[in-house]
Order: structure tokens, then sequence, then C-alpha cells
């Protein structure tokens, strides 16, 4: 088949390679050029390994072509951002997308969205765009395949995870599966478009509430005097319970974001969905309280953060919760430093080296665990600090070591944790 994937970005792109390599004539269209520049050379825009493989694989093949205008194909695929302002969701780049694609669907095309939307969006503004460019939607197949990958495994969750694909009317869903078939070797969920938008919110929105639950039993415990960590491992063990860890905050392009298409949808019906997100977005608050009280503001208190991106070993920095804590501090008047190895882009410089960071800190605040945080020497970084304090907002570290090295510690959602100034057994 020939297809068109629109839009280039962390869904689009290795979609596009798939396809590739399952054998479709696949056009991938960007309206940035500056992204087709960088994939024509060698996909030196892509960070993940496996992906950028994957790209140039699909480049070599021939099987994929990069286009700066929207060709003429059998199928289209949309893979472009749907972000929220004010916490409502901008379905402005998925209307342009349709707009402009209109024109060049065939007689009885294929039509998949990809972008993660709120329910109602097929028919309310796919169906609607396309009645507005002068086509019939019903004489078209239109499907909704949401993506379920998460960075760090991009390629290998695209091959092996389930889909669920929505159809708008009946066998539409079916044409899209036929498609993706090619490349998943998951198990694929046929189900009405409607079905497919909110099965996509609600997995990332149970997520979001059972980290609000963690969260709001991390700070239950401390005033409890338990580790909450202790009690959730052990709350595990038993069948039918699941909890997921604390930390400060939730990040990422779509836990923190979908949450709201659907209270925006109901405010009347969702209203522990939208309690969760107060209790995660409240999370940086904590955390900048649990450093002004290790580390009174004094003349030049400076405070060392371990971690930018917004999960542990990934590079990805959006809706991290470092920016709201960086953020915090400044404005309660800390200076403040950034470390992470990992990070890719982020909103301001990060140094180049934990010693850099850490030297005349007055606190080290892990905020991310990255795994090469573990090799972290307590005693070594201390010499560097002008105050040795840490505070550890996933109970990364190991608390007793980090004590015997003289350090004041501070770790969500545990116990028995010496405040500055409080005498530290070593």
């Amino acid at each position: 088949m020939l297809v068109c994937v629109q839009g280039l970005g962390y869904i689009g792109l290795p979609t596009a390679a798939m396809l590739a390599l399952g054998g479709h004539g696949v056009y991938g269209y960007d309206v940035n050029t500056a992204v087709l520049d960088a994939l024509a050379n060698g996909a030196s825009n892509v960070k993940e390994e496996s992906v950028r493989a994957l790209v140039r694989r699909a480049l070599e093949s021939g099987n994929l072509t990069l286009c700066d205008r929207l060709p003429h194909a059998e199928a289209y695929i949309v893979c472009v951002p749907t972000p929220t302002v004010g916490h409502r969701p901008d379905l402005h780049f998925v209307a342009e997308a349709v707009r402009a694609l209109a024109p060049h669907l065939a007689p009885a095309g294929l039509l998949v969205l990809e972008s993660t939307v709120p329910p109602g969006t097929v028919e309310r503004v796919v169906a609607t765009t396309l009645r507005a460019a002068g086509r019939n939607p019903d004489e078209l197949a239109i499907a909704h395949c949401p993506e379920r990958v998460i960075p760090g495994a991009i390629v290998r969750e695209l091959t092996e995870n389930d889909r669920v694909i929505g159809g708008r009317r009946p066998g539409d869903a079916e044409r899209a599966g036929e498609l993706y078939s090619s490349f998943c070797r998951g198990r694929i969920h046929y189900t009405d478009a409607l079905t497919a938008e909110l099965v996509k919110v609600v997995e990332n929105t149970y997520r979001d509430v059972n980290i609000a639950f963690a969260n709001e039993l991390a700070l239950l415990s401390e005033e409890l005097g338990v580790d909450a960590h202790e009690v959730i491992s052990l709350a595990n063990n038993h069948p039918r319970v699941s909890i997921l860890r604390p930390g400060p905050g939730v990040g990422g392009h779509c836990i923190p974001v979908d949450p709201h298409f659907l209270s925006n949808a109901n405010p009347f019906v969702t209203e522990l969905i939208q309690a969760a997100r107060r209790i995660n977005e409240r999370m940086p608050h904590v955390i900048q309280r649990r450093i002004a009280e290790h580390v009174p503001l004094g003349s030049g208190a400076t405070i060392a953060l371990l971690g930018a991106s917004y999960k542990a070993n990934v590079d990805d920095t959006r809706e991290s919760p470092t920016t709201r804590v960086v953020e915090l501090l400044e404005e309660s008047g800390y200076t403040v430093r950034v470390y992470d190895p990992v990070a890719g882009s982020y909103v301001r410089p990060l140094c180049d080296s934990l010693e850099s960071a850490a030297a005349g800190a007055d606190a080290l605040v892990l905020l991310t665990p990255h795994d090469c945080f573990e090799g972290i020497d307590p005693e070594a970084v201390g010499r560097l600090m002008r105050r040795r304090v840490l505070i550890d907002a996933h109970a990364f570290f190991d608390r007793d070591v980090w004590r015997l090295a003289g350090f004041a510690v501070y770790a969500l959602g545990t116990r028995g944790t010496p405040l500055v100034g409080e005498e530290i057994a070593v």
C-alpha cells in the first residue's frame, strides 16, 4: 500500500520506518524542513539509537521517501501534537493536518489518526473538517489507532505491544488493521473510534491516579512515622494490588496531559481524576518545602538538583517535575544548579559534571533516579559541598550509607529523617 505519514516526530517517524520495512511504499511528510534535513543526513536529530537505526534501514531500503509536500497516497496516518492550553486540549494541529490532506484523499481512501485526543475528536474534528473541505467522510475509511510506547523502548513496543484500533464506521478499523498488521506482532483489538479514543486516555489517566495515590500515601506515612516504600512493597505482594512508587511529580508528554482530556469532557463526573492531578501537581511544592526545612534560605544558599528528565534513564525532559522545582526554588531566592548526563534538550543550561553542580552547594536533591547516579560516592561529593544535606525524592539512595558520610537525609515517604541541626548517628 502507498502510505503517507504526516508528522515525523516521536511516533510518526518510527511508524513510517516500520511500515516501510514492512513492504509498504511510505512518504514521510513534515512541515518542518529542518527535521527533514536532519533525517536525510543520517537521522542525526533522533536520540534513541534503536529508532535511529530503524530509520536508516528504512531510508536505505528505498521504501521510505521524505517529502515537504503532501503527496497522493492510498492511506494517510496523522501523527501530530495535541497539547493543552490552560488544561484544555488544543486540537488545531489535528484540524490543520486533516484540512491539508483532504484534497489528496483518494475515493475510499484510508485516514488514520494516531495522535492522542479527547473522546469524540474523530467525529467532531476529523469528520467536521473533512466536510468543511468539501469531502464526504462517509465515503472514506476513518480510524483511530493510538500509540502505546515509552521512550527508550519505542521500537520494541511498536512491534510487540497490542494495538487498539477504532473505526468511525463498521469495517473502517479492519481496513487500518491490515496496514498495522504488517509490523505489529501484538494482538490488534477492534472497536469503534469513540471507544478507542477513550481507551488511550484512560490508560494514561490510570497511571496518574495510581501515582497520586502513592504520593498521598507517602505524605501520610511521613505523618504516621512509617516507611511508605516498605508499605507499598508489602501491599504489592497481594495478588490484586499494584501500587506505583511516589516521587516529585509526574512528567512526560502523556500522563500530565491526558487526564485533562477527560476532566474537560465532563468536570462533574471526574472528581477523582481531577483530585489526582492536583496531588501530582502539588508534589514539586512538597519537595521545595522539604528543601526549605533542611536548608533555610540564607546568604547564597545553593541547591544542586540531580535529574532533569521526567523519568529514569530517558532523555525526555518534557513536563519534567524538575522544571517546576527549579522555578519554586528560584522564586524563593535559592541559587539552583541542575546536573543530568542523560537528559536531552532542557529549558536551562545543565552543569557539565556532578562536581560543578555540587561545588559549594548546601543540598543535593535527587529528582530523577537514573541508574548512573547509583555510583555517586557520598564521601567524595560531600567534600565538595558547603553543607552535607541529601533530599531524595525517590528513596533511591541507601540512607544509612549517606548518613555515615555525615549527611542529613530526607527521603520522600520515609520515617526517621533527621532535620538539619539534629544529631546524626555515625
